[in-house]
């Protein structure tokens, strides 16, 4: 079946700092702020709003070569969060057969031309920002997502042939196969399927989504976009707080404890780097799940709910307060040794102080 309009949107979310300061950015740009507002088309579009809108910025468009002897044009926006990440969307227009679609989806996935532009421009940014950016990161790693839009197909198609008679082909595209996808695949694929109106389906898959709908998608591809987000900072300081477990754990093992002798406060650096880690990503964590509002539409809520089971949003936001309650654990330990090494310390100087008084005594 031939698409007759449609749309690739591939989304690479980056965490370049802890904060960005959107107010700085006018002066950066050197404009007012265009702010980055959901084009709503489902109900009470009041209730789904950011927080704090983040900065939208069109970067142009760019030949990329995603294969040998293929090139296709993309169009490149990003937009820019106060929490410190930025998303860029590579977008290109689509005219193909959904088998066809399937071969572009394998060689868009993991292409090393594309993420490459997606470091470039970022550099870029980070660069023209960089006095905006509070605790920028060097080298910050990437979440990519790709979201298929169709709009019209060559001939007219209802919502329930798209899983019926063309479920197959949209699995494969959804995974990027081009080979025969077993049945148990294609129905894990197309288990999260939304309809609002008739003519109209989203289907979220963990590495990819499928959105056919004669209206434009634009709050649907939001929530996408952020859902993705989303993922991007749990898996981010996931990560950063095994790194500071292990080194929590080094600095206050029993090899450690020699410096219970030679300073009052051995831990105080140990205690203050847990102390702020554990802080900014409470923070961090909060702002990022209270961004985005979608109370009063369900129609989104259950697009967020079929993305955030797709990337096992919740199973990391446990991983990561699991990891802050080591954190808290690792602080009150080491709070209680300092406690510890301070009565020791004083009740081997009220000793010290009783054996000199006996020595001047006899003396």
């Amino acid at each position: 079946m031939k698409i007759k309009d449609g749309k690739i949107y591939i989304y690479y979310a980056f965490d370049i700092a802890s904060e960005i300061l959107l107010e700085k950015l006018e002066k950066v740009f050197g404009k007012k702020p265009v702010e980055s507002q959901i084009q709503y088309t489902r109900l009470t579009p009041r209730y789904i709003q950011y927080t704090q809108p983040p900065y939208l910025i069109t970067i142009g468009e760019k030949q990329i070569e995603i294969s040998k002897d293929k090139k296709m044009q993309f169009k490149i926006t990003a937009k820019l969060y106060d929490f410190g990440v930025v998303s860029l969307r590579f977008s290109t227009p689509i005219s193909s057969s959904l088998d066809e679609l399937a071969t572009i989806s394998n060689e868009l996935v993991d292409n090393q031309a594309l993420e490459k532009e997606a470091y470039k421009q970022i550099e870029r940014i980070k660069k023209e920002i960089s006095e905006a950016l509070i605790k920028p990161i060097e080298k910050p790693h990437f979440e990519d997502y790709i979201v298929f839009v169709i709009k019209e197909f060559e001939k007219k198609v209802k919502v329930s042939e798209i899983t019926s008679e063309y479920g197959e082909k949209i699995a494969a595209v959804l995974r990027a196969e081009t080979e025969t996808i077993s049945s148990s695949q294609v129905r894990d694929t197309l288990k999260a399927s939304i309809s609002y109106f008739e003519d109209d389906v989203v289907i979220v898959d963990w590495n990819a989504a499928f959105i056919f709908d004669p209206r434009d998608s634009f709050d649907t591809l939001e929530v996408l976009e952020y859902a993705n987000i989303e993922l991007l900072e749990l898996r981010t300081y996931d990560d950063l707080l095994d790194k500071e477990i292990d080194i929590a754990y080094d600095e206050i093992s029993p090899s450690k404890s020699a410096l219970a002798f030679v300073a009052l406060d051995p831990f105080s650096k140990t205690l203050n780097k847990l102390e702020e880690v554990k802080l900014d990503v409470t923070q961090v964590i909060e702002r990022v799940e209270n961004a985005l509002k979608l109370v009063g539409d369900p129609y989104l809520a259950k697009v967020y709910s079929a993305a955030a089971d797709s990337f096992k949003l919740s199973k990391w936001k446990e991983s990561v307060r699991g990891k802050l309650d080591i954190i808290e654990g690792f602080y009150n330990t080491i709070v209680n040794r300092i406690q510890n090494i301070r009565m020791l310390i004083l009740e081997a100087m009220i000793v010290l102080l009783f054996i000199v008084d006996i020595i001047i005594y006899l003396s």
